[in-house]
């Protein structure tokens, strides 16, 4: 602890008169906990006050000690966890934090559980408690050390998000989450290692993890620990007195009820618990004037008092989907960012603080977006991303999106998902004969600078639009359910007023004459064009006229194309490994492999009835023609063709396709995937019975040289130990037998090389 410097008597004469003024008016205030979830909203009415006290209940883990009711509504929300190599302290920090939580940070929710001692008995309690638990604290690592910049550090706190939580000097006030002294508590490793990673030791995401890079959490680290001078830290003993210290610490903190809120590397401190919540008298405990000694201490104010008696009171009720999701909202406190149904506001103190690096964004460009009827706008999957803090699309905000964490994402995809569900929603209706080739030339026109001319705002698949540099629209499909796509292209004012995004359909009339000014076709055309944008080409005004050459780089490409062998309704798939393929949708199988280059794509893009494509690379290998699977062979009879129904394909996260198509009753899963040089073939069929047939190649004569490893005179060999040969006059088809599983799926691997 800091030493204490010798008085003068002047020095001495004016502290007593202090002593003296203090006994007529307090020094200080102790500070009443700062809950934003409570204080940043209105609480006159009576319905108000038992949803604030809602809100305190679950954020001063009342119910950790307190049962409540079958139908309650409150929660139970974990404290940090003590203590890890991510959330360390040094023995001067806990002994100032034991003795007063509130004095080192004004404004915390962890109660004062040692205000009834007299200062003999505290100080011996604090340090027994010390001993104990800086004991359960583990090895530190040897961190790197960051060099950060303190201004640079500032202006990240301020912008990034840091201080629409906290104030945004930084300084604790009673009024924001406070910061504590936390150059007194972490060195600089250890805090840029807790910036990083904040869910590690605080899974209650109070405060979440906000993406950044170790250099930005060196400079606001830089920044945080200038505030103050660092304090001397203590020394504890280690002497056979300690020890004993330990052991009292420990029954301290079984005692004082600790392990009802914090996890810690000591498991044999189990929970103690009191009275149920129904069963207590609100006019004593926490919620008396003065708490007696064993009880913890908030120093709540008279309002929270208040609402928390009126939340007790209430007669239990079931909440609504749509209130359990405002509830978790004010918990994390995102309307401090967002708005959603006239939830929460911007702070106008904080203000300024939203910035962007855009040009002429406006607000857009700034603020983050409404959650107005989000559930209806993301995908569950999408939303999902958005909550753990990945998929940023606004690179132009600086106020970065936080995770927080696994538990709260899900449930807010699940309640927001269900509370903004929409009813009666129609689908587009198509025709089909526009995207016969997978493609939507009228959604490309629309896009252009011919059509509605997105693209002088809007950036697409990473290419900058012509003007200003709004949200990419590629984005979208992976985003955004296709029905609100619609509803909002027709009016974009009536989901976020002062929009700048114009309506192309107003009062649901097109602007434009393709497709004959109907405007469901337009907007699907567009929706089925920025799905398929990978394997199209970009709309008049971005696209370069003098490559059409179609690289896989990080991802594959999935291609629908007119291709040789492969036919009209062929899908190529083009890896980065320099190993592609091809598979005929219509007549099911897969018809071509070949190395090094993929495809030229101009003639597929310019004209639709030009001859059938080839591939661009060498060593190109074929198929046998026709269906790839078959139940019953008769002898010397040709292979049947048909018996296959194409049922499109699914995405890994890599991008790499399987082809889905059924057999009779069964379905089947067929992935080829580069290994190497050498291409992995998994096919997996669902549970069923009998026997199936799949033919894996066709040629004049087949060798095999050991057991399951087959070559023909093109140079293909296919490893399939099951594998036979079955003879068709003067041809010879590999075909391996697949019995199926009644309980499980069955899987055959076959591996190609060439």
């Amino acid at each position: 602890m800091d030493e204490i410097p010798r008085r003068s008597p002047r020095c001495t004469t004016v502290i007593r008169a202090a002593a003296i003024i203090a006994c007529i008016i307090p020094l200080y205030a102790v500070a009443q906990p700062v809950v934003p979830g409570f204080d940043r909203f209105p609480n006159e009415t009576h319905a108000a006050q038992i949803t604030a006290g809602v809100v305190l209940i679950n954020e001063l883990n009342c119910i950790a000690c307190h049962a409540a009711n079958k139908n309650h509504r409150f929660e139970s929300r974990p404290a940090p966890v003590l203590f890890t190599t991510h959330n360390p302290s040094s023995a001067g920090w806990l002994k100032h934090w034991l003795n007063d939580p509130n004095d080192l940070k004004p404004g915390t929710i962890m109660p004062d559980l040692l205000h009834g001692l007299d200062q003999k008995d505290k100080a011996h309690a604090v340090n027994a408690l010390c001993h104990y638990l800086v004991s359960l604290t583990p090895p530190l690592e040897n961190l790197e050390v960051l060099i950060g910049d303190l201004n640079k550090g500032k202006k990240l706190y301020q912008t990034i998000g840091c201080a629409q939580c906290h104030s945004p000097d930084a300084k604790d006030n009673g009024k924001d989450f406070p910061l504590g002294e936390l150059q007194y508590k972490y060195k600089q490793a250890q805090l840029i290692q807790f910036l990083l990673n904040p869910l590690h030791t605080r899974p209650a995401g109070r405060m979440p993890r906000v993406p950044m890079t170790k250099e930005e959490a060196g400079h606001i680290t830089a920044f945080l620990l200038s505030r103050a001078p660092l304090r001397k830290d203590a020394i504890l003993a280690k002497s056979p007195a300690a020890l004993k210290l330990r052991e009292e610490g420990k029954v301290l903190y079984k005692k004082l009820r600790c392990a009802n809120c914090h996890i810690t590397r000591d498991s044999n401190v189990l929970p103690i618990f009191s009275k149920p919540l129904a069963e207590l008298d609100l006019g004593q405990g926490c919620l008396s004037p003065k708490p007696p000694k064993v009880t913890p201490h908030f120093y709540l104010s008279a309002k929270q008092k208040k609402a928390i008696t009126a939340a007790l009171n209430a007669k239990p009720a079931t909440l609504t989907i749509k209130e359990r999701a405002h509830r978790r909202m004010r918990q994390l406190n995102c309307i401090a960012c967002h708005m959603r149904d006239g939830l929460g506001k911007t702070d106008p103190v904080r203000d300024q603080f939203f910035t962007t690096t855009g040009n002429d964004l406006g607000d857009e460009g700034r603020l983050p977006p409404l959650l107005t009827g989000v559930g209806a706008k993301l995908t569950e999957s999408a939303l999902y991303k958005v909550l753990r803090g990945e998929d940023a699309i606004r690179p132009y905000m600086t106020t970065r999106m936080p995770d927080f964490g696994e538990a709260h994402a899900k449930f807010l995809v699940r309640n927001l998902s269900t509370a903004d569900v929409r009813t009666n929603v129609k689908p587009t209706p198509r025709e089909g004969d526009e995207n016969k080739v997978g493609r939507n030339r009228y959604g490309r026109d629309l896009m252009g600078v011919k059509g509605l001319n997105c693209i002088a705002c809007h950036q697409l698949d990473g290419h900058k639009s012509l003007g200003i540099q709004a949200v990419d629209l590629a984005h979208s499909p992976k985003r955004l359910r296709p029905e609100w796509f619609r509803d909002y292209l027709i009016n974009p004012a009536a989901f976020r007023p002062g929009t700048r995004m114009p309506s192309f359909w107003p009062g649901g009339r097109a602007v434009s004459p393709i497709f004959s000014r109907n405007t469901e076709r337009q907007i699907d055309s567009l929706w089925v064009y920025l799905n398929e944008l990978e394997q199209t080409r970009l709309p008049e005004g971005l696209e370069k006229k003098s490559n059409f050459e179609l690289k896989p780089d990080k991802r594959p490409i999935v291609f629908r194309t007119f291709l040789e062998v492969a036919g009209t309704h062929a899908i190529a798939i083009g890896f980065p490994a320099g190993i592609h393929a091809a598979f005929d949708s219509e007549n099911v199988g897969w018809s071509l492999v070949w190395r090094r280059k993929f495809l030229d794509a101009e003639s597929t893009w310019d004209d639709r009835f030009t001859p059938l494509t080839k591939p661009l690379g060498t060593d190109v290998r074929s198929f046998p023609s026709g269906p790839t699977i078959a139940a019953a062979l008769k002898d010397n009879k040709p292979w049947p063709k048909s018996g296959l129904d194409f049922r499109g394909y699914r995405l890994a996260k890599d991008g790499t396709p399987t082809m889905l198509y059924r057999h009779d009753k069964t379905d089947i899963a067929d992935t080829l995937v580069p290994m190497g040089k050498e291409l992995y073939r998994l096919m997996e069929f669902d549970p069923g019975e009998g026997m199936l047939w799949v033919r894996l190649a066709m040629a004049n004569m087949f060798e095999s040289s050991e057991a399951g490893v087959w070559s023909s005179a093109n140079n293909l060999t296919i490893i399939a130990p099951q594998a036979r040969v079955r003879t068709i006059g003067d041809q010879c088809e590999l075909i391996l037998p697949v019995k199926l599983n009644v309980n499980a799926r069955t899987q055959i691997e076959v591996k190609f090389t060439w």
